[in-house]
């Protein structure tokens, strides 16, 4: 198995872009789409791009990896930062010895000279494949493997429910809730839902309201403005774009962001106006866009993305945990030194605890 290191999208090969382009690679989060977008709005100010490309003998793509180096340039890192949602090594071609490919991958990089001190990646699910192939192929390699904690991710598992059947199994204060403020809101104002899912003239004036609400919400403002509609369009372009504004009195409120990948719908970034935090618009706009997901009966899945917010334990069923590891290499001076420390601090912990 050959493996190449590109150091630029414009680099990759026509094979790559084939293979790993949605809607040939399902996922859009593990997408060339997904990752260019992320490095050429947010990344490329802070990492120098590095895309590990494992090819079969016969040419095929067996996998892809990508990662970043910053200020430690003994340090290589995953293309992730607080966008993302999940990393993990990518295998194609409905490859069966993904562990063999993630090998490879692994193989390569610690032969890397320089040698890198560290390894870290972040957003992994630790039940994959993925997970325990590359975390053996690293141990293997003379790595200590420092696995934690990231963040809970909830989920509901769809059923073939339709939305009525999946609404009533809400909480009754949830649902008490949205009847009383849809009731109050429609006396005192002009209220609309608008959904944008086309790549057209009428898209601007969605992300602009969406802006503007996100702007007027309770969050921080974005530092890198142009990532977020950026993907917008893209997910338009692809046909994946569930974007939902609610406008009370042609002002928008609440906005939220939905895109469709592999066979779930996630829900990706959600915000609304603090002035108008007591009317739960935000939750009336939910309720509306989960009928749209649940009711178009192609999802198995929905995904509230990454967090441990207490809202969405009243629409999800199920939590699952995203891990980070940090891959110390015993070989270097530095990697020894990573080791030794957190030995310690391991055993520090369980004497505590």
């Amino acid at each position: 198995m050959h493996i190449a290191v590109y150091q630029s999208f414009e680099e990759l090969p026509e094979s790559v872009l084939v293979a790993n382009n949605y809607p040939a690679q399902q996922n859009y989060l593990l997408s060339n789409n997904w990752f260019q977008n992320l490095y050429d709005t947010v990344l490329s100010q802070e990492l120098d791009l590095r895309i590990y490309v494992a090819t079969e003998k016969n040419g095929g793509i067996a996998g892809i990896l990508f990662c970043g180096v910053g200020n430690n340039k003994k340090k290589l890192v995953s293309l992730t930062n607080f966008y993302s949602l999940e990393y993990e090594p990518i295998i194609l071609a409905n490859n069966k010895d993904s562990c063999n490919v993630i090998g490879n991958l692994v193989e390569h990089i610690v032969n890397e000279k320089p040698r890198w001190d560290i390894i870290s990646l972040r957003l992994l699910r630790p039940e994959s494949k993925e997970y325990t192939c590359l975390t053996e192929s690293l141990e293997k390699s003379g790595f200590f493997i420092n696995s934690y904690f990231q963040y809970e991710n909830w989920i509901y598992q769809l059923e073939g429910q339709d939305f009525s059947t999946y609404y009533d199994e809400r909480p009754s204060q949830l649902l008490n809730t949205i009847k009383r403020k849809t009731n109050k809101l429609k006396k005192l104002s002009e209220v609309e839902i608008k959904i944008f899912t086309e790549d057209n003239e009428e898209l601007l004036v969605g992300i602009s309201d969406y802006v503007t609400v996100y702007n007027n919400s309770w969050k921080k403002s974005e530092p890198y403005v142009n990532f977020t509609p950026s993907l917008i369009k893209d997910c338009a372009k692809l046909g994946i774009l569930l974007l939902g504004v609610l406008y009370l009195d042609k002002k928008p409120v609440a906005a939220q962001l939905w895109f469709t990948t592999v066979n779930k719908s996630v829900i990706y970034k959600l915000a609304y106006d603090e002035e108008y935090k007591k009317s739960s618009v935000g939750s009336i706009l939910s309720k509306e866009l989960f009928k749209i997901a649940i009711d178009d009966n192609s999802f198995t899945q929905i995904d509230y993305g990454i967090g441990s917010e207490n809202y969405k334990k009243d629409w999800m069923n199920e939590v699952r945990i995203i891990r980070g590891l940090e891959a110390y290499n015993k070989a270097t001076i530095q990697g020894l030194k990573n080791t030794v420390f957190q030995l310690i601090k391991n055993i520090l912990h369980k004497v505590k605890n």
